[in-house]
Formats: C-alpha cells, sequence, structure tokens
C-alpha cells in the first residue's frame, strides 16, 4: 500500500511540473486567446476551465501572469462573439445542427426573445448558459441585429466574464497555494458549481422578466382596444349629429345636436 502511495505522489509531482512548465510556455496566452474566441461560436471548447486552470496556478505558484491571462480571455471571447455574430449574419444558425434541437433551440429562442425586449440585460448573461453565448451571437447577426450597438456590449460582457473566470481559479489556487494540482481542481470544481447556481439564478430573472413583459404588452394591448373603441364611438356620434344638423337645415331651422327638429309651419297646416 505504502508502495502504491509513493507512485502516486511521484506521478502526481511529475504532472505538476509538466503543468508548471506549460504555464510558462511563450503560447499559453495564445492558447487561452483561441479557445476563448473559438467558443464563441463552437460550444465545446474547453475556454472558461483552461482560464479557471491557469488562473489557479497563478495564485499558487505566481505564474503565468493573470494579467495576460484575463486579457487574452477578454480579447479572445471578444472576438469570437463578432466572429459568431458575422457567421450568423452570413449563413444564419440554422446550419449548426446542434442549436436545431434540445438545449440549443431552446437557447435559440430564449436569444430572440431577449435580443427583442432586453438586449443589453441578455448579452450581459446569456454567456452564462449551456448553449447561450453561441445562440445570442448567431441569432444576433440573423436577425440583423444593428452591430453598432452588439460589439460594445460584448466588449462590456465579455470583459466581466473574463474577471470572473479569473476571480475563481485565483481564489481556489489561493486556498491550497501549497498543493498545485489540488489548487487546479477545487477551482475547476467551484467553477461548475457556481456555473450551476448562476445558470439557475439567470433563467429565473429571465422568466420573471418574460412574465412581466407579458403583462405590460396585454395591458398595452388591452389599453388599445378601449381607445380604438372609443374612437369608433366618437365618430359613429359625430355622423349622427352632422345627420341631424342637415336635416335642420332643410327644414329652415337650426337644430342643436342631439334635438329633435321642430317641424315647419307648412307641415304643420291642415
Amino acid at each position: 500500500m505504502q508502495h502504491f502511495l509513493d507512485q502516486v505522489l511521484h506521478l502526481s509531482g511529475i504532472l505538476e511540473e509538466w503543468i508548471l512548465g506549460v504555464a510558462d510556455a511563450w503560447w499559453v496566452h495564445l492558447m487561452v486567446y483561441l479557445f476563448a474566441a473559438f467558443d464563441g461560436f463552437f460550444p465545446s471548447v474547453p475556454s472558461e476551465s483552461t482560464i479557471v486552470t491557469l488562473s489557479s496556478l497563478w495564485a499558487s505558484s505566481g505564474r503565468p501572469s493573470i494579467i495576460l491571462v484575463g486579457l487574452a480571455a477578454w480579447l479572445g471571447a471578444w472576438t469570437g462573439d463578432n466572429l459568431g455574430y458575422l457567421l450568423g449574419r452570413t449563413i444564419g444558425w440554422q446550419r449548426f445542427r446542434f442549436l436545431r434541437e434540445g438545449k440549443g433551440r431552446r437557447a435559440v429562442e430564449a436569444a430572440d426573445r431577449g435580443l427583442q425586449r432586453r438586449a443589453l440585460i441578455f448579452l450581459m448573461t446569456a454567456r452564462y448558459i449551456p448553449f447561450g453565448r453561441t445562440a445570442v451571437n448567431l441569432v444576433a447577426g440573423a436577425v440583423r441585429y444593428p452591430h453598432r450597438e452588439f460589439w460594445p456590449r460584448s466588449l462590456l460582457s465579455t470583459f466581466v466574464w473574463a474577471v470572473y473566470s479569473c476571480a475563481i481559479g485565483s481564489l481556489a489556487g489561493a486556498w491550497f497555494e501549497d498543493n498545485h494540482l489540488l489548487a487546479i481542481t477545487v477551482a475547476l470544481i467551484a467553477a461548475v458549481v457556481l456555473a450551476l447556481v448562476v445558470e439557475r439564478v439567470i433563467n429565473a430573472v429571465h422568466r420573471v422578466l418574460d412574465r412581466r413583459a407579458d403583462r405590460r404588452a396585454a395591458e398595452e394591448g388591452a389599453a388599445g382596444a378601449d381607445a380604438a373603441g372609443s374612437t369608433s364611438e366618437g365618430t359613429a356620434g359625430a355622423g349622427t349629429d352632422a345627420d341631424t344638423a342637415s336635416e335642420g337645415d332643410r327644414t329652415g331651422h337650426l337644430v342643436a345636436p342631439g334635438a329633435e327638429p321642430t317641424s315647419s309651419p307648412e307641415e304643420t297646416r291642415p
């Protein structure tokens, strides 16, 4: 048993050295940028887990630079959002099979509603929902959502996402700074748990906002119908008054609106 534990510790030490060596590589920030960019239109890329892992290493070992990791994640995510928008504008979202069924289809429908009702809030929160980031980018392009409004909102939302991902990893790494592998493991588990919690909260908030928007639309529709009915009644009343006035003109008398016309002397003479 002791021999087995020694082997496990030896292998973990080798793995830890390899991870630290990768963290020092010149291309690690380029990898973060590319992962975050591809995640904008291909949701299977592990961009967030990569950022969390490297941030945890920074907190426990001081490398790689968390500022460079955060910047690479931010710029990569913004690039991916705009590439997804361009793809949606060029070929639409229907060509992507994973968006035509299941969670992908529901994400597309939610993105369509969100862009129509509260674009800024939805662009800020969609990336925390499964398939949400990919769906909102492609749908925004497909429905011709103005790019002059899309790119600055994407810039803000990707900045928040990059800071959030780096913060999860760095906090977990600070708790277990003497064990890099344990810090990475805890950081990844924390990221998954927080993602589930954030997803539930965001979905609940959007459901409340959807119900409120539906209720407001129903009230506005009812008010519009009442206004249209009042206008029709007023038009009909004006037409009746005009007919009465015309009848008064024919008999030689002024007849007040709503009053009974009086007969002329010639009509009452036997």
